[in-house]
């Protein structure tokens, strides 16, 4: 495998669409790391030990994430348990308070001891059944501004910012990846990566010194992440092919390139991608 893809749901268990996405992973030499999990707003996917024996069975191109229930109350004893359980890395969406609550600190100090990365979504939601139930600040709770506290205090955490704040964020979601050294981000769904153009990626990732030496550095900051579906495996394919013509229109260098479509979050995960 060549690339890896840090953003796929497993919002399905059926034997033949499974299939089908580990041989679109598979064609595409793409490693899927999947997420499930319950309470994603009016929805739930496949629970995180069902998402973790489906990666068992296909070892070769999927990798398992874990959802964490950031609600009302959190545990960080979920994150070693499901780190025991071989989980290369944890989602977060949907929760209760803001992210960088108080309550959930303990979490992501776990998640720093046992060097697993996390993978935030943030900006954007659509309203379900779910929020007259909750009656929660649903896109205050997902702004990337929560991040910040999160990166300051866990400096060792490689840290995720899915959907680059999805365009309600993605001005001010560019500047905290470039500050923070241990904050990345995905252009995760065809909202972004096919919406987002040339240039205005280029202005939000160039230096903020109009005197500095102009520089592709800040590229680094993007990882691979699709957004895709088990339901929907083409998408796969589609994040993977408008990554690259983004940033070969940019001009991007291919070794940054390389490391933004899977060679960073390898490093990460001790993973080794064919050259």
């Amino acid at each position: 495998m060549k690339y890896l893809d840090m953003h796929v749901h497993c919002d399905s268990t059926d034997k033949d669409q499974l299939d089908i996405l580990a041989k679109t992973a598979r064609d595409g030499e793409t490693i899927l790391a999947l997420s499930g999990g319950l309470r994603y707003g009016g929805h739930d996917f496949a629970p995180n030990e069902t998402v973790i024996e489906i990666c068992k069975r296909y070892p070769d191109c999927f990798i398992p994430l874990a959802k964490l229930d950031l609600w009302e109350t959190a545990d960080p004893n979920e994150v070693y348990r499901y780190a025991e359980m071989g989980v290369k890395g944890f989602k977060c969406i949907y929760p209760y308070y803001e992210y960088d609550h108080d309550i959930y600190m303990p979490v992501y100090e776990a998640a720093e001891k046992c060097g697993l990365p996390l993978l935030f979504h943030t900006g954007n939601y659509r309203p379900s059944a779910s929020d007259v139930v909750y009656k929660r600040p649903v896109l205050k709770n997902m702004n990337p501004i929560n991040l910040d506290r999160i990166a300051r205090s866990f400096q060792k955490l490689h840290i995720i910012m899915a959907h680059l704040g999805t365009r309600i964020f993605q001005d001010e979601a560019s500047q905290y990846i470039k500050m923070h050294a241990n904050l990345y981000a995905d252009l995760g769904g065809c909202g972004q990566w096919k919406r987002i153009q040339p240039k205005e990626l280029y202005d939000m990732l160039s230096p903020e010194l109009t005197v500095a030496e102009p520089t592709m550095a800040n590229f680094r900051k993007l990882v691979l992440g699709s957004d895709a579906y088990v339901t929907y495996p083409h998408i796969v394919t589609e994040g993977h092919k408008h990554y690259v013509a983004l940033l070969e229109r940019i001009g991007v260098p291919a070794e940054i390139i390389a490391e933004v479509m899977g060679k960073t979050v390898a490093s990460w995960l001790g993973i080794q991608l064919e050259a």
